[in-house]
């Protein structure tokens, strides 16, 4: 058995930002229906397009998380997403159609062990969209 230790990536860093997220923005879901928190933040939302982000969470299940955010600004993250998606799926036709007349002298196999991609992964990935 190895030991294992966390990189700066895998551990991240508390900072007075991170507290304060966490002290107003992470509820539980006895916060939400036991108050008024829930109406509190939908109105938070009626001044206009806002990038609050609120995690509700189940104290008795740690993996039941949802988050709540303004249906603008949710909109617009759905917008910029499709847009990336758009502009990966043109660059990947650009060159395809650049190499349509080349001769192949890779497999697609040899190709996936060079960028070190995982097919089955992939194949997860792909089927969740």
């Amino acid at each position: 058995m190895g030991v294992h230790t966390l990189t700066k990536e895998q551990y991240p860093i508390a900072n007075t930002n991170t507290l304060n997220f966490l002290k107003t923005n992470v509820l539980s879901v006895t916060d939400i229906s036991r108050t008024k928190k829930l109406s509190e933040i939908l109105d938070r939302f009626s001044n206009g397009v806002s990038d609050e982000v609120f995690v509700i969470q189940n104290a008795k299940k740690k993996d039941a998380l949802a988050v709540i955010v303004d249906i603008d600004y949710f909109k617009q993250l759905l917008q910029i997403k499709e847009v990336v998606e758009e502009a990966l799926d043109q660059i990947v036709m650009e060159e395809a159609y650049a190499r349509k007349n080349k001769p192949v002298n890779q497999t697609l196999s040899d190709i996936f062990d060079e960028a070190d991609i995982n097919v089955n992964e992939l194949m997860k990935l792909l089927e969740e969209d």
